[in-house]
């Protein structure tokens, strides 16, 4: 199996709750290229503000990360710790909603990469339909149902990438302990969530 040695400079609970999800931070680093456009699907929970923060790091200034959440409480909380550069809140089950919203922050543009934390049903064409044609679709939502992924796709005539998440990827426990190390905001978050 695999294993982390726990970091001597972080509390074990810190840690252990940012290595619970460690797979996907590091899948996002791997994914994001540098001026990517990236849609944050559950922005505002463990594994979405890793994500988010992975991919503004990735994506450079010329980049844009848009985090999804699902009320004006957690846009404002992203807005405000500058977790992103943009925060939508929207349902994620009503894809429509999800594109136009996207559309709106994005210049008119659909993003290049999505990535679906969202562990809640029927968000598969919420993550579909914002992304170009030829972009990515990542899901890390163990709720993800993949007939609806890649039938939906078909249906709605979209060629993307889809990939399955995977909760390992070479060196990702420390991808996301260096997160937490950089990142002072991500960093107190994890304190007061999870301490």
């Amino acid at each position: 199996g695999i294993y982390a040695k726990l970091p001597e400079d972080m509390e074990e609970n810190l840690a252990l709750a940012a290595l619970d999800v460690a797979g996907v931070p590091a899948q996002t680093q791997k994914l994001v290229k540098e001026g990517d456009s990236v849609l944050i699907l559950g922005g505002a929970g463990k594994s979405g503000m890793l994500c988010c923060y992975e991919a503004r790091k990735k994506a450079g200034k010329s980049g844009r990360v848009i985090a999804l959440v699902i009320d004006d409480e957690q846009a404002k909380f992203i807005e405000e710790n500058d977790i992103a550069d943009s925060a939508i809140a929207v349902d994620a089950k009503n894809p429509v909603e999800v594109l136009n919203k996207v559309l709106e922050v994005n210049e008119g543009k659909e993003v290049d990469l999505a990535i679906n934390c969202v562990n809640v049903q029927n968000t598969e064409m919420s993550t579909i339909l914002p992304v170009r044609n030829g972009g990515v679709v990542y899901f890390f939502s163990m709720a993800t149902v993949f007939t609806k992924a890649a039938l939906g796709a078909e249906g709605v005539g979209k060629d993307v990438d889809m990939i399955i998440g995977n909760g390992y990827t070479k060196g990702h426990a420390d991808v996301t302990l260096t997160a937490l190390r950089e990142s002072a905001t991500l960093r107190k978050i994890f304190k007061n969530l999870y301490i």
